[in-house]
């Protein structure tokens, strides 16, 4: 049987996107025996590894999104987020993240759900990817060695690097691990395959993409805007040139993959020893949704998260069609 690296990419609440498609491989028994993720990914990831598979439909925070009534609203922004507005905002960050709220709010604190994340572990391995902001690099957190045994301590780690992982500035303040500040991956990878193409076990990869976005259309609607909305086509601005920062990388990314692939195949090799590392070839599946909202989206649309889930789950179904 194969064993699938997956790579949960930041995307706002496109991110439900991936949901769909991880909820999709597993009802569908393909074995998923390494996760990668950053950002948003890294809620998809672990509402995963916490599910309940034999006794529940659906991850617990998507269960509420795809619930989603007035008070599933105000708790999938906190699971999903983990954040909270500052009650005196310093204009440097919009929210900050207290980290036992956060680790409440991700059901961490619930014996049953920390037993299921260890059993999953024991079946999977899991690596968070941030952004050293000090040192100008990334920094893979490989979760199964942090949670290698599971309480209150090793959780206290474990939420340290996962909240390195979603920090997105300005929107949070930058989190302090050691004396290093550290933001989310996303700044130098938001598709983490590395340690996928370092993993011998895994035999090929699915990789979200979620750089099929529309900027020109999205510029030139900005810049046709009213004066008189500036307020607001200030707010939008911001954001769009947040996700081109986080995704326009993107594409360097995916042709590293596809040239280390290219040059294994000719030179007739399955690895390749470089600086202490030997990396694998594997065929790489990268599903590219087209135009999807990274943010405030239930501001927008109530529905949106539960489209975003089913299109996930329509264009893997349809990727592995394609492949059988």
């Amino acid at each position: 049987m194969k064993k699938y690296g997956f790579v949960a990419s930041g995307g706002g609440y496109r991110s439900f996107y991936t949901a769909g498609a991880l909820v999709w491989l597993k009802k569908n028994n393909m074995t998923i025996s390494h996760l990668t993720s950053t950002s948003s990914g890294n809620n998809i990831v672990l509402d995963y590894m916490v599910w309940d598979w034999d006794n529940e439909d659906y991850p617990p925070t998507l269960t509420k999104t795809l619930r989603l009534n007035v008070t599933d609203i105000a708790q999938v922004f906190a699971n999903f987020l983990g954040l909270r507005p500052s009650l005196l905002p310093a204009g440097t960050h919009l929210f900050t993240v207290d980290k036992d709220n956060c680790r409440r709010s991700l059901l961490l604190d619930e014996p049953q759900r920390r037993a299921t994340l260890k059993e999953h572990l024991a079946a999977a391995k899991w690596d968070i990817f941030a952004t050293n902001l000090t040192k100008r690099e990334k920094r893979s957190f490989r979760i199964n060695e942090i949670l290698s045994e599971i309480d209150d301590s090793t959780l206290s780690l474990f939420m340290d690097a996962f909240l390195a992982g979603i920090t997105t500035i300005p929107y949070f303040k930058a989190i302090t691990i050691g004396q290093d500040f550290y933001i989310e991956g996303g700044y130098l990878d938001n598709t983490p395959m590395r340690t996928l193409f370092e993993d011998p076990e895994v035999d090929e990869i699915i990789a979200i993409d979620f750089t099929e976005n529309d900027y020109h259309a999205d510029l030139e609607k900005l810049y046709q805007a009213q004066i008189l909305t500036l307020p607001f086509n200030s707010i939008n601005m911001h954001l769009l040139v947040s996700d081109m920062g986080l995704t326009l990388p993107n594409k360097k990314i995916f042709s590293h993959a596809e040239t280390l692939n290219k040059l294994l195949e000719a030179t007739g090799r399955d690895s390749v020893a470089i600086e202490g590392k030997t990396y694998y070839r594997k065929p790489v599946h990268v599903l590219k949704p087209e135009n999807l909202q990274s943010m405030s989206i239930s501001l927008k649309d109530s529905t949106a998260q539960k489209d975003y889930f089913h299109l996930g789950q329509r264009e893997v179904a349809a990727l592995f069609s394609g492949l059988s």
